[in-house]
């Protein structure tokens, strides 16, 4: 039997068509997995445009945040049952025996697959992963925003591990993507503050729902003046936690420049491209400047628990549901910002 799936053929701009592929059967230790939900991320954005700078191994099945309900077990699968609602980390392969695997932090386990890159991922009806990968998603959350746990896990990771915000402290997020977003409402949480979050002017809704995520002031980059409103904020002297989520690499630019002296600057968003500009700045003021990337078991479960105690509302975001014949209209919306968040829901609304 065959399904319906988005695929990435080529290294060319919009090179991405709905392809007929088979449905896998689980081998031992994995699951099949029907999908409710499967969101388009900015990641799979830059993969359209063929401007990505991580490998990718054609043709593959693009998605790498979703959301279902297990059909079938393979051999061996005891933890989980047809029938269970869950989400599904992105490490779709991992060796299980390295220093990061040991260590909880096989997100940077050297022979890491991710979906939708180097493992066909979750745009299409039905895909086959590792048991290890799911979480059981709260009752009460609808699948079509638990397919959001993920780039939630990458705002917990920037703001609660990596940024380490306590309350009181100044924090700018720079992009209002949905994981900007997210990091505006983490970032709140901890009790930062002020909050300045920054797009463009094409990202108007966007930062308007930033307002309701919790940010106290944003900024249109091609109309305000972000470094004059910075030396308004507290003594003058910069912000205490910089979140570039931009996914452009001239963002980092302004990081460096509003961070204040002994800051940190936190670097999410992925971006081609060389860096020309100086990094001498960085330090003149004794900045820590550290990339996040990915997720642990831990995060996923914490953010869960967010999600399950109506602490983090992510119908806010509004996403934009559509069937996968709608994926072009889905992508397309997302690379001129008219959504916050597309979702594909390969098999219909599933509860």
């Amino acid at each position: 039997m065959s399904q319906p799936a988005v695929v990435q053929y080529a290294l060319k701009e919009r090179s991405v068509e709905l392809r007929e592929i088979p449905i896998p059967q689980p081998s031992r230790g994995n699951v099949l997995l029907k999908i409710a939900a499967a969101g388009i991320c900015g990641t799979d954005v830059h993969q359209y445009l063929n401007e990505h700078s991580w490998p990718v191994n054609l043709p593959v099945v693009m998605g790498h945040e979703f959301s279902g309900i297990v059909h079938e077990v393979g051999e061996g699968v005891r933890s989980f049952a047809p029938g269970d609602r869950v989400v599904c980390e992105t490490a779709a392969v991992i060796c299980g025996d390295c220093y990061y695997c040991r260590t909880g932090r096989y997100h940077f386990c050297e022979h890491r697959k991710g979906f939708g890159q180097l493992q066909d991922g979750g745009f299409t009806q039905y895909v086959q992963v590792p048991v290890r990968c799911l979480h059981r998603v709260p009752k009460n959350l609808p699948l079509h925003l638990a397919a959001l746990t993920e780039p939630s896990c990458v705002a917990y990771h920037a703001t609660a591990v990596a940024g380490e915000i306590k309350p009181g402290m100044s924090v700018a997020v720079l992009g209002c993507g949905t994981v900007g977003l997210i990091c505006v409402r983490m970032a709140k949480m901890q009790g930062g503050g002020p909050i300045v979050l920054t797009g463009l002017a094409r990202d108007k809704n966007r930062l308007q729902v930033g307002k309701q995520m919790g940010a106290t002031h944003i900024v249109d980059m091609d109309h305000d003046d972000l470094f004059g409103l910075v030396r308004q904020i507290h003594d003058g002297h910069g912000i205490d936690v910089v979140i570039d989520v931009s996914g452009r690499n001239r963002t980092l630019k302004d990081a460096i420049d509003i961070v204040r002296p002994a800051g940190q600057i936190i670097r999410a968003g992925w971006g081609p491209g060389a860096y020309n500009f100086s990094l001498d700045p960085l330090v003149h003021k004794g900045v820590r400047l550290q990339g996040v990337f990915s997720h642990n078991w831990e995060m996923w479960e914490r953010v869960l628990r967010l999600l399950d105690a109506g602490k983090l509302d992510l119908s806010l975001l509004s996403p934009e549901c559509l069937p996968i014949e709608r994926w072009q209209e889905g992508f397309e919306a997302m690379c001129e910002s008219r959504l916050i968040k597309a979702v594909l829901e390969p098999n219909g609304r599933m509860k």
